[in-house]
């Protein structure tokens, strides 16, 4: 079972096929068993990498309080540790707000975003 020490977390993560990268977000509470449809005919396409946030599924839980944005240096910094320099990113529900914050601190590492059942929750 896969796992990268981000700070003073454990991420559990699954990495599948070949060629240009996806990384799909999750939503509050869910675990990689969501994308149990789409895993094997995205991978035939693309190499996707799906993981579990932090107090979520085989990750383990923060001692810290944190916010969608330390979520998103969580993408970062998983990204450096499978030596990823630039990805799609796909979000649903609050892994789009997460996706949206990665986008947001990291543009030159994110290829194009796909949001799905989210919001910015940001100012006007």
């Amino acid at each position: 079972m896969p796992k990268a020490k981000i700070g003073d977390i454990q991420l559990y993560y699954e990495d599948y096929g070949q060629g240009q990268p996806l990384i799909l977000v999750l939503g509050l509470g869910q675990d990689v068993a969501t994308w149990e449809f789409q895993i094997d005919e995205l991978s035939r396409h693309m190499r996707l990498i799906v993981f579990d946030n932090r107090d979520s599924g085989q990750s383990s839980h923060s001692r810290e309080n944190y916010t969608t944005e330390t979520m998103a240096k969580d993408i970062i910094d998983l990204m450096d540790h499978l030596a990823v320099d630039q990805t799609h990113i796909l979000g649903t529900s609050m892994g789009g707000m997460i996706a949206q914050h990665t986008a947001l601190i990291a543009p030159e590492r994110v290829i194009s975003l796909i949001l799905s059942g989210t919001t910015s929750w940001g100012e006007a």
